[in-house]
């Protein structure tokens, strides 16, 4: 197993930021488990392009992608979603985005490196007295 990142994303500040607030938008218009960092920009300084994930449950990926089976990757729905998000996320943040929906069996079972949340949104309790 490799050795934690001294840092937690090797993308900077402000794009960071940026993609963040793109990644709520995601959050809130797929639900699932949301979306993830994963790959070389969480690894080592000399990443290629921000590889972020969205893993849906399982049922829900195959009702957004139902003709998609086993071979997605080639499912012409996934295929422009995938492409428009990434350059949506291209656009909006200046960075390289590797975007793509996932089921969850299939990420934990063949992706077991280190992930990211991305997108949370955090609320306070108001004080209501």
């Amino acid at each position: 197993m490799s050795e934690p990142s001294a840092k937690a994303s090797y993308v900077g500040a402000p794009a960071i930021f940026l993609l963040e607030r793109e990644c709520q938008h995601l959050n809130a218009a797929f639900g699932g488990y949301g979306v993830y960092l994963v790959g070389s920009s969480i690894e080592r300084p000399d990443w290629r392009d921000v590889d972020l994930r969205m893993i849906l449950e399982d049922e829900a990926f195959a009702t957004l992608f139902p003709d998609a089976g086993d071979n997605w990757e080639f499912d012409p729905r996934w295929l422009f979603l995938t492409v428009a998000i990434s350059r949506h996320l291209s656009a909006a943040t200046g960075l390289p985005i590797d975007f793509q929906f996932q089921p969850q069996t299939h990420a934990n079972k063949r992706h077991p490196k280190q992930r990211q949340a991305m997108g949370m949104q955090f609320t306070s309790p108001r004080n209501t007295t």
